[in-house]
């Protein structure tokens, strides 16, 4: 009986020790989830400039056949790249679960007809991808906490230069869009081959002449390494606070978790001492009975 309430003592202690972590855990999210959303705030008007840019150059610009537009696949299997943002750590829900398996289906969609090369940033899809033997770009190697906008523009190179030198005819990227601190959504995007219909080209009226120099093509090729940073950037930001609100949401409930079984603990502690008391009591009667 005392073996049994010690061993219910070091459980309470023990519990008691993972609350104050999950807790812990629960206020930094909260409060890096916070300061990285004010700061995607604040880089989103460049972004949108970028893409009112983009669809204004292709309005009143490009004129004719583009590849970012046409593609570069002519024959044979075509070559498929995807971005895939992932955390880097773990103990944030069904947030990497959910990322992966969005990617595995998106495989099995491309399986037939398509070679694909995974470009991983997050240590969790990374290792995912390696493990089970999908066909991970080597060179590409990132991690999810190092956002910012120069790296966004390195990967962006990397990409549009494989596009153009036909290492891959299609790029898509999978990544974690932040709907509310309880609700993240997985979504996959296409980045290249451009489509127009996304600028909203189909419903915009041509009632101006912009000229560009030196001509459309040339401003085309080099605003699309900002036009692709701006979306990845954006992914990329939108994942961590995603990944930061998942694990703040997994983190308070583990600590409510913690709390309710603290309370059982107790309440288990209290009816073994209850039954040491009782069982004193009755034997001291008993005692007292055998004595008269």
């Amino acid at each position: 009986m005392a073996n049994k309430t010690r061993w219910i003592k070091s459980r309470i202690r023990s519990v008691n020790e993972t609350k104050k972590i999950t807790r812990a855990m629960y206020l930094i999210s909260a409060s890096k989830v916070k300061r990285l959303r004010d700061r995607l705030d604040s880089t989103r008007p460049y972004f949108e400039k970028v893409n009112e840019f983009m669809k204004d150059l292709i309005l009143h610009g490009v004129k004719t056949p583009h590849i970012l537009f046409e593609g570069s696949y002519k024959e044979g299997k075509k070559k498929v790249g995807v971005i895939v943002i992932s955390g880097d750590k773990g103990l944030c829900g069904g947030y990497n679960a959910n990322v992966l398996r969005s990617t595995t289906s998106l495989y099995e969609n491309f399986a037939k007809e398509a070679d694909m090369t995974f470009f991983p940033i997050g240590m969790v899809g990374r290792n995912f991808l390696v493990r089970h033997g999908y066909q991970v770009d080597e060179d590409f190697n990132y991690q999810t906490q190092s956002v910012s906008v120069k790296l966004a523009r390195l990967i962006s190179q990397k990409i549009v230069r494989k596009y153009y030198t036909g290492e891959v005819h299609e790029v898509y990227i999978i990544y974690t869009k932040l709907v509310s601190t309880i609700k993240q959504e997985v979504t996959i995007k296409k980045l290249l081959p451009l489509d127009k219909t996304e600028f909203g080209i189909e419903e915009s009226k041509n009632d101006e002449m912009i000229i560009y120099e030196p001509d459309p093509v040339s401003v085309l090729d080099i605003v699309i390494y900002e036009y692709i940073k701006g979306i990845i950037f954006g992914a990329m930001m939108d994942s961590y606070v995603s990944e930061l609100a998942a694990r703040m949401t997994a983190m308070d409930n583990a600590t409510k978790s913690a709390d309710e079984m603290i309370q059982k603990l107790i309440l288990k502690l209290n009816r073994e001492r209850q039954a040491v008391i009782t069982q004193e009591i009755s034997e001291i009667i008993s005692g007292a009975t055998a004595l008269k």
